[in-house]
């Protein structure tokens, strides 16, 4: 698991009451289009950072419960979990972004998949605190073969994601993209 620091952009000086965003990339970059959540949240990062954010990014290759200690952290006031998914024959093609929320219950079997919901059920349980906003952003993928490098199809939509990623940071953290 990698973990990039909180790093410190000049503006965020003037911007000393954002709390933290955590970006939690996952996949594999040895299987292709399973790479591009890793990309997204780079993208994502610098978008942020150059808003006066405070950013932590986790790199992992799967979602696991120790995960919801990082989202349970009293400064995060927002999660981004960033992903490829298989793209069907019906799917549009664009980045998928959703709004993530804890199930009822969260199961206490761990199993080989999480998903995002339940890493923010587990931070809950963990505080008892009211949780961060959260929400999930997916890319398509369909080339998940042994390899470096993404599918054309992907490539294309990772061109077109920092117009989507600007305009999701617009919606979701308004007084961040001033």
């Amino acid at each position: 698991m990698a973990r990039h620091g909180r790093e410190q952009h000049p503006c965020h000086a003037r911007h000393s009451n954002f709390q933290m965003i955590l970006l939690i990339a996952y996949g594999n970059s040895l299987r292709r289009d399973d790479g591009a959540g890793f990309v997204l949240a780079g993208l994502l990062e610098r978008l942020l950072l150059g808003a006066g954010s405070d950013v932590q990014r986790i790199d992992c290759h799967q979602l696991t419960p120790e995960l919801s200690i990082d989202v349970a952290a009293e400064d995060v006031s927002a999660v981004v979990f960033l992903d490829t998914r298989v793209a069907g024959p019906s799917d549009d093609f664009r980045l998928h972004i959703e709004k993530v929320t804890p199930p009822e219950t969260a199961s206490s079997a761990v199993g080989h998949h999480m998903d995002a919901a339940v890493i923010l059920a587990y931070a809950g349980a963990l505080t008892g605190k009211p949780l961060p906003a959260a929400w999930l952003v997916t890319i398509p993928g369909i080339d998940f073969n042994h390899g470096e490098g993404f599918s054309e199809t992907t490539d294309a939509v990772l061109r077109s994601a920092p117009e989507e990623l600007t305009e999701f940071i617009r919606v979701v953290f308004p007084a961040r993209s001033r």
